[in-house]
């Protein structure tokens, strides 16, 4: 049985000097396959393109590595898949090598099973400690460098909670852990406005797109939090699922999200 595939082959390992091992020199996609199909594919696929090349690495063909998918999917009608592409191997120190030549690995892991019961109960946010680095150059970039998710991860998890709200160090609210956030403010549905720190999330840009201007951009901070009637917490492969507790405030499952799970779930997790 195959799980991982390296530049095509089956593989267990990749080299020593690889520098996404090194230095974080690699950006990567989560891609949710659902009736062996993956429905946000054109998104993930434009992201890997153009943060390819804000990171000066040659970008991957599209199709070599739709194919290099299916493989490993192998007949499974659900799977998640992670798509690592590292500069490869070479250059001096932290001075990438003139002509990178890049590594591509592919690891199928199984799909969730726990996510309708986080869609229909909820999560637990706290507000995490950790401050994320604001007017980054990687803004956005869905890069190898997430040591401060890391370190948000496990301070949410010695707090018990599910996932963790995170400011940038100007204290402008800019994302989950793991995922974009949409707050209820009023009568409008607000997600923060892109800065200098968090990844462009794939799921956040399909659900854009699905609601139009129904869903606004704004800058948000610790008060836009304290206004918010309800929280969501929207990713790519989880989908939207709503926050039931903030910290030590509970907050109402509204209709509004119910409605966009519905949408969501029919738009791309159909498996026919």
């Amino acid at each position: 049985m195959v799980d991982a595939l390296v530049n095509g082959e089956p593989a267990t390992a990749v080299a020593l000097d690889d520098r996404g091992l090194l230095y974080g020199d690699h950006l990567f996609e989560t891609i949710a396959f659902i009736g062996g199909r993956a429905p946000l594919w054109r998104l993930h696929m434009a992201r890997l393109t153009a943060d390819a090349s804000r990171l000066l690495i040659p970008p991957p063909d599209s199709e070599l590595l739709a194919a290099e998918c299916d493989r490993l999917l192998d007949g499974r009608d659900r799977a998640v898949i992670r798509i690592t592409l590292t500069r490869g191997s070479g250059g001096r120190a932290y001075e990438p090598p003139a002509e990178p030549r890049p590594r591509r690995i592919l690891l199928r892991r199984p799909y969730p099973s726990d996510l309708d019961t986080a869609r229909e109960q909820g999560l637990w946010l706290v507000t995490s400690p950790v401050r994320l680095a604001s007017r980054s150059v990687l803004a956005g970039i869905k890069h190898g460098n997430r040591l401060e998710q890391v370190l948000a991860a496990e301070a949410a998890r010695r707090a018990g909670a599910d996932e963790a709200v995170l400011f940038d160090a100007e204290g402008r609210l800019v994302e989950a852990i793991a995922g974009n956030l949409v707050l209820f403010i009023g009568e409008r549905a607000v997600t923060p406005a892109a800065s200098g720190a968090g990844v462009a999330g794939v799921g956040l840009r399909a659900l854009k797109e699905l609601l139009g201007d129904r869903l606004v951009e704004a800058e948000l901070d610790a008060r836009s939090l304290e206004q918010a009637a309800g929280i969501l917490v929207i990713n790519s492969v989880a989908g939207i699922r709503p926050v039931r507790r903030l910290d030590d405030r509970a907050l109402a499952i509204g209709e509004p999200c119910r409605s966009w799970q519905r949408l969501w779930s029919e738009r791309f997790e159909c498996e026919n």
